[in-house]
């Protein structure tokens, strides 16, 4: 019986866009059917585990509703119990929104694409209004939230400033020795794990979260351990690793 509080990081599973190489941002997509069969099988691992969450916190944007809808099918809770945050939707990537990631590479060159990508004040800008107007998925927006107008752009550091609060909240939760999954995003995700861990800029650059790869961490009266958390699974550190070459998460 798991008597410390659990934290389960669980970026969603493979969206339809993701599969198409093409930054997402905040456009709504839906999961593809190889993100489904990602969010069942991380559900089965984290019932496996004996990890099964007390609370749930998820993204309210598609591809996060529905891998947690997956998830607690799969380990029998009602999803309808998950608390959705805006605070941790994804990174608004501003004019990479909607680019293939091929056509972001030419467009910056190796050294600027990480930039953009990866780093902690990298921005690659608002959006156009033609830009917007030739999005092909609607994007998602929660009026009288803090989540900038779609389009606008965020740096990572934007999303660690809104993802914080959350932690604040998930500590306590811990602290009272909860079993706590949250459902989010690569970029939310990263941001998450930036406070957790107290990451450098450099492991801010370096850090890559799969899809539907649940990362376990322990309470251990005053923070979380270990430092990076431990996946449930050992397949992914070779996604880790392909995500990597790739050009990151």
């Amino acid at each position: 019986m798991v008597s410390d509080g659990i934290l389960i990081l669980l970026r969603h599973g493979e969206s339809v866009f993701n599969a198409a190489s093409i930054f997402t941002g905040l456009l709504d997509v839906d999961v593809s059917e190889r993100g489904r069969e990602q969010a069942r099988a991380a559900g089965r691992l984290i019932a496996a585990s004996g990890l099964t969450p007390e609370t749930i916190w998820t993204s309210p944007m598609r591809r996060a509703a529905v891998t947690t809808d997956l998830v607690c099918a799969e380990l029998g809770i009602d999803p309808a119990s998950a608390r959705s945050t805006w605070r941790l939707a994804e990174r608004d990537y501003g004019s990479l929104t909607g680019v293939p990631k091929s056509e972001a590479r030419e467009r910056y060159g190796a050294e600027g694409y990480i930039t953009v990508r990866r780093t902690l004040d990298g921005s690659p800008g608002p959006a156009t209004p033609e830009q917007a107007a030739a999005w092909s998925v609607r994007p998602y927006a929660q009026p009288g939230s803090g989540l900038p107008e779609p389009g606008a752009g965020e740096a990572l550091r934007d999303v660690i400033e809104r993802v914080t609060p959350v932690w604040d909240q998930l500590r306590g939760a811990l602290a009272g020795r909860a079993r706590v999954l949250v459902v989010a995003h690569g970029n939310s995700l990263r941001a998450l794990c930036a406070v957790v861990d107290g990451l450098s800029p450099q492991e801010v650059q370096d850090l890559n979260i799969p899809p539907g790869e649940p990362l376990v961490y322990r309470w251990t009266g005053t923070g979380v351990a270990p430092r990076g958390g431990e996946y449930l699974s050992d397949a992914a550190h070779d996604a880790v690793a392909l995500i990597a070459r790739e050009g990151g998460t």
